[in-house]
């Protein structure tokens, strides 16, 4: 596993890694995994370092204002939720265009990695694109009984977190991790709209009708965060692109439950990770061999 550097166009650094196939593999694909809002790339090393195994060059990094990209005090950082994919997406993309000029490219959004792969650069070796529990914050849209509470997050708890600290202290909460004032700030407008990220108005939304690859919008149905109609919802603006929705039980990967985040876990493994491997264009003929560390 290689670590990384990055720097944006707008002046922030931020950190990356790069997982390689074995010693005298050739790689056959890129895969993007773009995290989850306040989950750092290190909760995807596992399963990043199967794919690995499989011929795939994956590249992570922790979005602006998460994990090794965050100050030590957030208090006084700025930074918007739509930086991630205006700025931070893009430097990852960039350097993978220059590094392997010649592999197709695969997009795996988790969550808020995958809300905002519209508003991201378009490369045209990204034939790909995969989201995972990619759904809508408004109230409706969430699964339930989530919905429920989301009135005292919004208005008691997120508040009095930002009064206190100058940040939300999600940590301290066990809910979402910390998050810069401005990033939270922009979540709370999108989730106080049906529109969700296209209640910035005219410009996102045309950016997601621009897209054209097919898109793969996978949801499992005891995801305690997403629903389907939030799923379809997020998806919805795509008007130009052939968006693909499978709703899988956990029972079809072979787990006994799944959620939000614990595809990524151990205990689904590679006999779950396996059915992951044609959303992504790839082989299910694993390399011989263990991956490059």
């Amino acid at each position: 596993m290689e670590h990384l550097t990055l720097h944006t166009d707008d002046g922030h650094t931020l950190a990356a890694r790069c997982y390689r196939p074995a010693p005298g593999g050739a790689a056959q694909r890129v895969v993007f995994i773009g995290s989850a809002l306040g989950v750092p790339q290190s909760f995807y090393e596992r399963y990043a370092r199967w794919l690995a195994g499989h011929g795939v060059v994956v590249y992570t990094l922790d979005w602006r204002g998460i994990g090794a990209s965050a100050p030590k005090d957030l208090r006084r950082y700025r930074a918007r939720l739509i930086d991630w994919a205006l700025q931070d997406a893009p430097a990852l993309m960039k350097l993978a265009q220059q590094r392997h000029p010649e592999l197709p490219m695969s997009w795996f959004g988790h969550s808020m990695g995958g809300i905002l792969y519209g508003l991201m650069p378009q490369l045209p070796q990204v034939d790909h694109v995969v989201t995972l529990g990619s759904g809508s914050g408004y109230h409706r849209h969430l699964a339930k009984p989530l919905r429920y509470g989301m009135g005292l997050f919004w208005h008691v708890m997120v508040p009095l977190s930002v009064a206190r600290h100058g940040y939300f202290a999600g940590k301290r909460l066990n809910a979402v991790g910390d998050l810069p004032k401005g990033i939270i700030a922009q979540w709370k407008r999108w989730c106080a709209s049906p529109e969700f990220v296209c209640s910035e108005g005219g410009a996102v939304k045309a950016a997601y009708a621009c897209v054209t690859r097919p898109i793969r919008a996978v949801l499992f149905t005891d995801d305690k965060l997403a629903s389907e109609a939030g799923i379809r919802a997020v998806h919805q603006p795509y008007t130009s692109s052939d968006v693909r929705y499978d709703i899988l039980h956990p029972q079809d990967i072979g787990a006994a439950s799944v959620g939000h985040f614990d595809f990524f876990h151990t205990r689904i493994g590679p006999r779950g990770w396996a059915h992951s491997l044609p959303w992504l264009g790839l082989s299910a003929n694993p390399q011989q061999g263990d991956m490059h560390v």
